[in-house]
């Protein structure tokens, strides 16, 4: 009986993971009072993988990452094609941004990580920040679809 619940757990998960990897997850986030579409990274592999061999993001779109724990996270550029902004959300607020992180031309790609612990990251092309008037402080809302 044990070995049924543990392959059925095992199933449900591949079945998960591989759902997610054709149908990523998408909502809406307004920041301050701009709104993208983001891809929610949900599984290790999307977190991991993040933006990396993708060509471009379409204007006001992004990919969010959510964590269960606040924590000064690490990302890095390796595999990127376009140079990206980063906004740091601690709850509900933005608590640090990062602009016009390059993409990679050497062998060492940038790592990038927020000054204070966060649960959320939003990776949005560079520029956007600016344009948009996002600032430490504001206000971060999560819409659903």
């Amino acid at each position: 009986m044990k070995l049924y619940v543990i392959l059925f757990a095992i199933a449900v998960i591949v079945m998960y993971s591989l759902y997610y990897r054709k149908n990523p997850l998408i909502s809406k986030v307004r920041v301050g009072s701009h709104t993208f579409t983001v891809d929610v990274a949900v599984t290790a592999l999307e977190k991991m993988q993040g933006l990396s061999g993708k060509d471009s993001l379409p204007p006001n779109h992004g990919r969010l990452f959510v964590y269960d724990h606040q924590e000064q996270y690490e990302f890095w550029m390796k595999g990127m094609k376009f140079p990206l902004d980063f906004i740091w959300i601690a709850d509900h607020t933005v608590v640090n941004i990062t602009e016009n992180v390059p993409a990679p031309t050497g062998l060492m790609p940038a790592i990038v990580k927020p000054y204070v612990d966060v649960d959320k990251i939003l990776e949005v092309t560079a520029g956007t920040i600016t344009k948009s008037g996002i600032k430490v402080g504001d206000t971060v809302q999560f819409i659903d679809r």
